[in-house]
């Protein structure tokens, strides 16, 4: 088994002297993240505390990082002490100190029960087992815990420390409240996901910049073709079928799009979850994105082969040169089956723009751009109809 870190917040504006102390919490399965002042530890705290499982304060340390020797103050621990009670998570308070004044208090004790004294040995010693009483207790902790490996992918190496929120948010679901944010957080972290594949140089730069492409991506990776009526930015790089995902990861991926992704699929599954009332179908997707993460980490860290893909021809001169673009802005953004209308400049009847358009290009209400129209027979009919083929380029 694995040995289990606990991550402890700590403010002491003495810290960097405090080597053997950091060592041998690490010896004690304690991570401390240390601060010197009030304001730049509470700060990350507020910021980040999903990722903490306990604090541990001086009883006198700066207000803020830039202090000089001479201005600490105990009053600072106290106002630590009323930023932490405004925080979503509840911590268990530890204090770690070398003035007598603070350890010997017993109005101070009464304000910080768990106090201990520098330069003991016994002190530090049960200083340490508590915190990992305290941290074990945890929700956040037992849960980072429990799905551990999937966690280490929650770091700036892999995928980043905010999809880890997202994940833990995802993992304590217990009702249908909200159902509809947590669709959007799971989308969010495949996004984190997609990135970190060209941080790698595992994905191209076009697929993730301006703003991820979804669909696009998960396909490329999959080695499958693009799809016929894509932008022709997406079409130009052929997968090598080396890299290509396993089809379990590939289908994993389809999976968890077709469920989250914004489009007019999406609005049969908010209704589906609006009638039947649970759970479940999001935490399905859940676990298939977690299978996915961890089969990520394992994969970057088996150093896979870089860049594996070729430009491809992706049309001719000909073709080129027929091109036409039309000038116009996008109006009437469906926000539940995610298409929208083309309204062009010289008049005439308003143009469907399919869903994919509107997300890949992150298009927005009167946004002017230019669109190159096809014609297309929509299924189940005879009909001959426009719709906006690709956006060239959005107008300033």
């Amino acid at each position: 088994m694995e040995d289990i870190f606990y991550n402890i917040l700590w403010i002491d504006d003495e810290h960097e002297t405090l080597t053997g102390t950091k060592g041998r919490a690490k010896r004690n399965g304690i991570n401390l993240i240390p601060f010197k002042s009030l304001n730049s530890g509470m700060d990350e705290l507020e910021r980040n505390y999903p990722f903490y499982d306990g604090v541990l304060l001086d009883a006198k340390f700066f207000e803020n990082e830039d202090d000089v020797q001479g201005t600490e103050d105990t009053y600072n621990v106290h106002r630590a002490k009323e930023r932490l009670l405004q925080i979503k998570k509840k911590f268990e308070v530890f204090v770690l100190t070398g003035q007598a004044e603070a350890y010997e208090d017993k109005t101070f004790k009464k304000a910080f029960t768990n106090v201990y004294k520098k330069g003991s040995d016994e002190e530090i010693d049960r200083l340490f087992s508590d915190i990992r009483t305290a941290a074990a207790k945890q929700e956040d902790t037992q849960i980072r815990h429990n799905y551990k490996r999937v966690f280490d992918v929650c770091t700036e190496k892999y995928i980043g420390e905010f999809a880890g929120q997202d994940i833990l948010n995802l993992l304590k679901v217990n009702d249908d409240t909200n159902i509809d944010n947590y669709f959007n957080a799971i989308r969010k972290v495949v996004e984190d996901l997609f990135i970190a594949f060209n941080k790698f140089n595992l994905l191209p730069s076009e697929f993730v910049t301006p703003s991820v492409a979804l669909n696009q991506t998960s396909i490329f990776l999959a080695g499958q073709d693009q799809y016929e009526n894509t932008d022709a930015v997406y079409k130009q790089h052929k997968h090598l079928q080396e890299t290509h995902l396993p089809k379990q990861i590939a289908s994993y991926l389809r999976s968890i799009l077709s469920i989250t992704q914004a489009g007019s699929h999406r609005s049969e599954i908010d209704n589906y979850v609006k009638t039947i009332r649970t759970t479940y179908l999001l935490k399905s997707i859940s676990f298939q994105l977690l299978d996915v993460l961890i089969w990520f980490k394992m994969y970057v860290d088996s150093n896979p082969k870089k860049e594996n893909w070729v430009k491809v021809e992706t049309e001719t001169e000909e073709a080129k040169h027929n091109e036409v673009y039309i000038c116009g802005k996008v109006i009437n953004i469906n926000p539940h089956k995610g298409f929208a209308f083309f309204k062009p400049d010289e008049g005439g009847d308003n143009i469907f723009i399919p869903p994919h358009l509107v997300t890949n290009h992150s298009l927005i209400e009167e946004l002017p751009v230019q669109v190159e129209i096809e014609e297309y027979t929509p299924n189940g009919t005879n009909l001959l109809k426009n719709r906006v083929k690709c956006i060239k380029n959005l107008i300033d």
